[in-house]
């Protein structure tokens, strides 16, 4: 006989336990599952709770591997949200409608940001200086590699210029004067002269953001950055009450930063946390993005570009990981060209027979050619792939994406399918606020992909990808799976997201999460 706190009923429960993929209960005692059955086996539990969800489906809760929640929710705080705009007078307009409710000295700034809104015309700040009416700012595009700094902005800064950042950073600039685009590394001078929030303002906005996480069906979120004052503010939070989600944070190791400072302070960090947040493991950037020509290929793209890492020379990041590495301190790497890929592989396979075993991760993997498809599970690496990034690449290839990588690179697009197929462990995440997080639009996009259909997922191979592979990822893969032992982190739908066509995912409602045996969000499932 058990004495579970809470016993929680539904008429379908998708374990992810192969060994048992169904039930209809679940005992649950503290935070972990104890026991999986029936509705006739739990009548025999004595529950100090029981929560019956009636026809409602239950799965593992979902966790987004690749996230910026606490930077994110700053970022957007206040700001102009670019999303959608299909015009460089639409986004005029947008910036001027809140530049207007700003004083005359404050920051502009802006977000989501995207190639296609140029139409075809030159990325440059002259399109948009006259909405700010005088105020300093940026736009960021979408994907976060790159920002539009008006005149003010740059000055204040103190970029004047080009400058050389000794990888593929850099400050565009026409007869010698900027134009305002600036990808990588100049963008930190420019984002730093922002005011930053109030302590109380921040707390707000977070709060906010891990709400939404887990009103979307999240119980966890791996954070892959770490800034100033965020261990303060997620302790001034769970000081308040439970956090609504887990964040497994990661910081960033950018390949600028100054090597012993970082070395020291980041192995201090590792295992700092709180009862629903942890530091651990450590993400670094060998390249950037395709569009902006900062990615790492093995051959140059069509424009010429994308022929160098951040890491100079590379084999800086190969003694980095080996040094974390030697301390048993698992990383996560941005790696995106295929020359970035196999880079990382090498150096993981590298690491000396004798030190600490731990997964090392590759985020995003956006193309890669037959050779590398196998060496992920040969060598225990796992894959961070979002796949709702792929609906920005159209099947015709006239998308930048797919144009500056040329048609043979395009083709390997996003191979998650054929990760999965070869053994290697694949999680999903969003990569938010680059894109929106909501995991039914991911499972959807995993699903029933734009281009490269024969990378589809199935609903299974998805929901298994959003849950008990995330764990896997991290080196936990009993966790994300209902059985018991297993962290009792549940997410519960009013239908069945393994019974219904991907273009009708988005319709079905969370009515509840539940994070260490709590639930977090409550919906009525009527």
């Amino acid at each position: 006989m058990i004495r579970p706190s809470l016993v929680v009923l539904a008429d379908t429960i998708h374990t992810v336990d192969p060994s048992r993929p169904s039930a209809s209960a679940i005992a649950v005692d503290g935070d972990t599952i104890v026991a999986v059955g029936t509705r006739a086996e739990a009548a025999r539990w004595q529950a100090a709770e029981v929560l019956d969800l009636g026809a409602a489906t239950v799965v593992p809760g979902f966790v987004d591997a690749h996230t910026h929640p606490l930077k994110g929710a700053s970022r957007r705080w206040g700001t102009v949200d670019l999303a959608g705009a299909t015009s460089v007078e639409e986004i005029a307009a947008r910036v001027e409608a809140v530049a207007r409710t700003k004083g005359p000295d404050s920051w502009v700034t802006g977000h989501s940001l995207t190639f296609d809104a140029f139409g075809g015309q030159e990325i440059r700040a002259s399109h948009f200086e006259s909405a700010f009416g005088g105020r300093p700012g940026y736009l960021l595009f979408r994907d976060a590699h790159s920002m539009v700094a008006n005149r003010r902005a740059l000055e204040i800064a103190g970029i004047t210029g080009a400058r050389d950042y000794g990888n593929n950073s850099r400050v565009v600039v026409e007869d010698g004067t900027p134009t305002g685009y600036l990808v990588e590394d100049p963008m930190t001078e420019v984002s730093a002269c922002v005011p930053a929030l109030s302590f109380e303002e921040r707390k707000q906005a977070v709060l906010s953001t891990l709400e939404g996480f887990a009103r979307a069906g999240y119980t966890g979120v791996h954070q892959l950055n770490i800034e100033p004052g965020d261990v303060e503010l997620l302790q001034a939070l769970e000081a308040e009450g439970d956090l609504p989600v887990r964040i497994r944070i990661s910081p960033l190791w950018r390949a600028t930063d100054d090597w012993e400072s970082s070395y020291r302070s980041y192995l201090g960090l590792q295992g700092v946390g709180g009862r629903r947040w942890v530091v651990e493991g450590i993400k670094l950037m060998l390249d950037g993005t395709v569009g902006h020509g900062s990615a790492w290929l093995s051959e140059p793209a069509t424009d010429g570009s994308c022929t160098l890492p951040l890491w100079m020379p590379a084999s800086r990041y190969t003694e980095t990981l080996h040094a974390l590495a030697r301390h048993g301190i698992p990383t996560a790497t941005h790696a995106i060209g295929d020359r970035a890929v196999e880079f990382v592989l090498d150096s993981v396979a590298s690491i000396p027979a004798d030190f600490p075993p731990v997964v090392h991760r590759i985020e995003h993997v956006e193309t890669i050619p037959d050779p590398l498809v196998p060496r992920f599970a040969e060598l225990g690496v796992a894959a961070s792939m979002q796949p709702t990034h792929l609906l920005d690449i159209r099947p015709d290839q006239t998308d930048t994406w797919s144009r500056k990588l040329g048609p043979a690179r395009a083709r390997n697009a996003y191979r998650v399918k054929d990760l999965i197929d070869s053994g290697a462990v694949v999680a999903l995440g969003s990569d938010w606020p680059v894109v929106e997080s909501d995991p039914r639009e991911i499972l959807a996009a995993a699903m029933a992909r734009p281009v490269g259909q024969s990378q589809c997922l199935t609903a299974f191979e998805s929901l298994r990808a959003f849950t008990q592979q995330v764990w896997a990822s991290i080196g936990l893969p009993e966790h994300g799976v209902i059985r018991p032992g297993a962290l009792a982190d549940l997410t519960v739908f009013d239908g069945d997201p393994l019974a219904v066509s991907p273009s009708r995912l988005t319709e079905l409602r969370v009515l509840m999460t539940v994070v260490a045996g709590t639930p977090s969000t409550r919906k009525n499932p009527a």
